[in-house]
């Protein structure tokens, strides 16, 4: 009934637990499932591994062998294999789990949608990081059948815990071995763009194995030229000009799933390390065609993302767009935003405070002042300066330089508020009680 993939290289260290997922699956391995190992040229013990198993379960699982050749090879090696008698193929990485009910929600998710040929898994962290994906949420309705003409922002990009019925995976639907990286998500997005709709089924659950080595694929695309540039124009314009030749149009659904994995060039842990792959010249081409990219997306998609809004205004400037309703959301958002403290000390009978207000929706200015509150006295905070910025490819999203403050208070002045005064508002922002915070320090120790 059901065939699942899995490609394997080097991974000895979990192999184990990923075959153990799919035999202890609750539809039935030996009656219901056939394991296909493709061991992608290993020179660690996963073909040893892959061996013991198949000697336990001769008639269920499958072992093929390739010389090193990549993921998307492997899993085409897979899907020429799979049984005439298979009716689903899944994908399991070999680092990763299924729940044991995986694949018997999957199978009633397909009982019960006949017309509905594509269904995916939430995914949960194990390993290094634990808790659900940001894209969960799609799951919190329960099962369902999405249609991405309508739920536009229910994107999905990863290959594993993704199923398929069998005949919709054709000579024509196999992975692009040319494209080294983002290869998943164009197979899957291209299959999608086609049918229009697929299944997340809550029920079950793919768990992705963050890895403590930090030596995954992922891990280390970061250093690779073709992470670059070469994702741009190879991966993101294939879906781009795959949508435009089918609809006439980059569907909001596209514009927010490129949008979304754009982003990550401008996060902290990602963004300076271009500069040690590419040279100056290839460092300026890259900018010009992320620019490029991101000319395809219409300002609404990049403010519905959920990312830091000084990302939001970079995106915005690159385009040159209006940056009037970000500006609404800015307005809205600071009084929501609170004051920090960093260190408390007692000098006599005076607490000593110092903190800052750094958040994502305003940047203190040179003549704005913060102010502490208590018994109806205000009192101005001395200005600490701070080095701190956030810059991207030469551009300064923030300077907190003046967001750092030092003031002293009575010590009974235990309970306070901060204020925000610039030279056009007064904002009233975050309560702040020492006492109660101090307890509860010292019960989340115990």
């Amino acid at each position: 009934m059901f065939s699942i993939i899995m490609p394997i290289y080097n991974s000895e260290n979990y192999l184990r637990d990923s075959i153990e997922s799919v035999i202890n699956q609750s539809i039935g391995f030996k009656e219901n499932i056939e394991l296909i190992l493709i061991d992608d040229g290993s020179v660690d013990s996963s073909p040893q591994i892959c061996e013991f198993f198949k000697d336990l379960y001769p008639n269920n699982i499958k072992i093929l062998r390739i010389e090193n050749s990549g993921p998307s090879a492997a899993r085409n090696c897979g899907l020429s294999n799979v049984s005439e008698k298979s009716k689903f193929i899944g994908f399991l990485d070999s680092d990763d789990t299924f729940s044991q009910n995986a694949l018997q929600s999957v199978y009633n998710f397909f009982c019960d949608s006949e017309d509905v040929n594509i269904a995916v898994l939430p995914v949960y962290y194990t390993g290094k990081k634990e808790g659900g994906h940001k894209l969960n949420n799609r799951f919190e309705k329960g099962t369902r059948v999405i249609n991405i003409l309508n739920d536009y922002k229910a994107i999905h990009f990863y290959i594993g815990g993704t199923f398929y019925r069998k005949h919709i995976l054709n000579s024509t639907a196999l992975f692009d071995e040319t494209i080294k990286f983002w290869e998943d998500a164009i197979f899957f997005n291209q299959l999608l763009l086609k049918e229009k709709r697929y299944g997340a089924v809550a029920e079950g659950k793919y768990y992705y194995r963050k890895r403590k080595e930090k030596n995954s694929l992922v891990d280390r695309s970061w250093f690779n030229k073709k992470r670059y540039t070469y994702l741009l124009n190879t991966c993101y314009m294939t879906l781009l000009r795959d949508s435009i030749k089918q609809y006439d149009i980059v569907l909001p659904y596209l514009q927010f799933l490129i949008v979304y994995h754009m982003k990550l060039f401008l996060y902290q842990n990602y963004r300076d390390i271009y500069k040690s792959v590419l040279d100056q010249q290839e460092q300026k081409k890259f900018v010009d065609d992320f620019i490029k990219i991101l000319r395809y997306i219409k300002p609404q998609i990049i403010k519905e993302q959920n990312m830091p809004m000084y990302y939001k205004e970079f995106m915005y400037h690159l385009l040159e767009a209006n940056t009037e309703a970000l500006e609404n959301i800015k307005k809205e958002r600071v009084l929501q935003s609170s004051c920090t403290i960093t260190s408390t000390k007692i000098k006599g009978f005076k607490l000593e405070l110092t903190g800052h207000f750094i958040n994502q929706y305003y940047e203190m200015q040179e003549n704005d002042e913060i102010y502490i509150r208590y018994f109806n006295r205000l009192k101005k905070c001395k200005r600490e300066e701070l080095k701190k910025t956030i810059e991207v490819w030469g551009y300064k999203l923030r300077d907190f330089r003046y967001a750092g403050f030092v003031v002293e208070i009575p010590i009974w002045a235990f309970a306070f508020d901060f204020v925000l005064k610039t030279p056009n508002d007064v904002l009233e922002l975050n309560h702040v009680n020492i006492f109660k915070s101090l307890l509860t320090r010292v019960f989340k120790k115990r």
